[in-house]
């Protein structure tokens, strides 16, 4: 199967034209429209993540502290 990726334009009306190269041949074609979202915001979730570590208050635990939890949890397993 072939791909050729064309831009066009939204009309009012809601109809898409598209002129397709001259050696595309009559026949079934598949369309696949892609629209960009509304809603999409730029990709930073980094930038969101770190940003949201000041918000919650950091706790340095042990070496002791982290084996005893680790150690809890595995007895939780039965």
């Amino acid at each position: 199967m072939r791909a050729i990726k064309l831009n066009t334009h939204v009309a009012k009306d809601h109809i898409l034209r598209l002129k397709l190269p001259n050696d595309v041949q009559e026949g079934p074609a598949e369309v696949i429209v892609l629209v960009p979202e509304e809603t999409a915001r730029p990709s930073h979730m980094l930038e969101d993540f770190l940003a949201g570590l000041s918000a919650h208050p950091r706790r340095i635990r042990t070496k002791e502290e982290i084996d005893s939890e680790l150690a809890q949890e595995h007895e939780s397993w039965g």
